[in-house]
């Protein structure tokens, strides 16, 4: 998006630089020509138009004027070596003329030179003589420049420098990237949200339904610094020693968590987090309540931008006295698509994948599960278009270690999801959420902890 965005705002500056200076008045055949050439260039027949000027430049030969609307021509055509040629035709013409060093600069950056478009817009800046309407556009062209050569704070410098209420939308979400690759969560979402602001005042719409949700969810999660999780399910055995396998459970969870703002980069984060587990009901008589309460505290770590692999170490505290007294060191990775909420579609399908490593340092237990769901997802009438209601088909399975036998499980099935999302504003897209989830599976082997009902209630907030 940034590249297209940065030859938009470019394309306006050779506008600037094409209409600075008023030539001398064209007449006869020159003027004639002239016009059918802009007649052309309106209906978009660039060849066409090429050729009128052209024809025009025989009757008037070095007019300025027909000079910069082939100039004009050509960079809309990318014809990038003409346009750099006659270019410098112009320039000789007119030394010093300080909109045809703006246009330099943007002829250097669309030919993929932004070193030196960088360099010719500091001398622009450098140049007493500059007036500061161009002093505002070199340094909006510097910026890009910046961008492009992955000069991130050099970039943000002259953004900050140039943007105002009366700057284009574009510019301001571009500033934003650029804060948000360094590490600068709350500028980039102040940037994200006056580019918001900006695309409502201008009347703008975005190229893309997805593109301004996806900007009010990259805010949302730029200004989360802390987050909480309460879960209860219902399932065919615990994660937890005290709680047998072949037994229907019921364990209740919760999680609070919280994410430095300068660890939190690009995508990239840390995050220090307590739990507290209970078993609420134990099939047959089992032990519940005081007795089964597990505490934890531990950190947590993404450590790539684009993947969702976690990594996590806790410590393990016992509450009563069949929780565990150990450490526990866990992987995680998912994969997903539509699960989050799409307010400009009525329907939409889904898909995801989850699977967990826990290893138990002292006692050498191990635990692996994976979830594998597709389904389809629709969008509730009334609840403002923040519920949604998703059937779908689920394949989940488990393995431990700590069995004599069966230490594999495996189930396949249908479930129903029905979540109503909520915290949402103009700039942040609902930041939580409540989902109640309910799947029969049927199992796949001889594990009976593969199979039967499960229930889960969850509130992420």
């Amino acid at each position: 998006m940034r590249r297209n965005l940065c030859g938009f705002c470019l394309l306006q500056l050779a506008g600037t630089a094409l209409s600075a200076q008023a030539p001398p008045p064209l007449t006869g055949a020159a003027y004639r020509l002239a016009e059918e050439a802009y007649r052309q260039q309106r209906a978009g027949d660039l060849p066409a138009a090429l050729r009128s000027v052209d024809a025009a430049l025989e009757a008037s030969p070095h007019h300025p004027q027909l000079l910069r609307l082939k100039l004009d021509l050509l960079l809309a055509a990318g014809s990038l070596p003409a346009a750099e040629e006659l270019l410098a035709q112009l320039s000789s013409q007119s030394p010093g003329n300080l909109e045809l060093a703006l246009l330099r600069v943007h002829l250097r950056q669309r030919q993929g030179r932004p070193g030196e478009a960088a360099q010719a817009a500091r001398d622009l800046l450098a140049d007493p003589a500059t007036p500061e309407a161009l002093r505002r556009q070199a340094r909006l062209a510097l910026a890009y420049a910046c961008l492009s050569l992955r000069q991130d704070a050099a970039a943000l410098e002259q953004f900050s420098s140039v943007l105002d209420a009366q700057s284009p939308p574009g510019a301001w979400l571009d500033a934003g990237y650029a804060a948000k690759r360094l590490g600068r969560n709350a500028e980039a979402a102040r940037l994200f949200s006056r580019g918001l602001d900006a695309r409502t005042a201008t009347g703008v719409t975005p190229a893309e339904p997805a593109q301004d949700y996806g900007l009010r969810r990259e805010v949302e999660s730029l200004q989360r610094t802390w987050g909480a999780v309460l879960s209860t399910a219902y399932r065919q055995g615990g994660l937890f020693p005290g709680v047998a396998l072949e037994q229907r459970i019921l364990q209740q969870g919760l999680e609070a968590s919280w994410q430095p703002e300068s660890l939190a980069r690009n995508g990239r984060l840390l995050q220090v987090f307590v739990q507290g587990f209970e078993t609420l009901h134990n099939g047959h008589d089992g032990t519940t309540g005081g007795p089964t309460v597990q505490g934890a505290a531990g950190l947590r770590v993404k450590p790539f931008a684009s993947e969702n692999l976690v990594l996590a170490a806790q410590k393990l505290f016992p509450g009563g006295r069949y929780a565990l007294d150990d450490w526990l060191f866990r992987a995680a990775y998912s994969r997903d698509r539509g699960l989050d909420l799409r307010p400009w579609q009525e329907d939409w399908s889904y898909w995801s994948v989850y699977t967990e490593g826990d290893a138990f340092a002292r006692s050498g237990h191990y635990i692996h599960q994976a979830e594998v769901r597709a389904g389809h997802s629709w969008r509730l009438p009334g609840a403002e278009g923040l519920g949604t209601l998703s059937p779908h088909l689920v394949l989940a399975g488990d393995y431990d270690n700590r069995l004599p036998s069966d230490r594999t499980a495996a189930g396949l099935g249908a479930g129903l999801s029905l979540r109503r999302w909520f915290r949402q504003d103009a700039h942040r897209a609902p930041a939580s959420w409540i989902d109640l989830t309910l799947q029969a599976r049927a199992r796949l082997n001889q594990a009976s902890r593969g199979g039967g009902l499960f229930i889960t209630l969850t509130t992420s907030f």
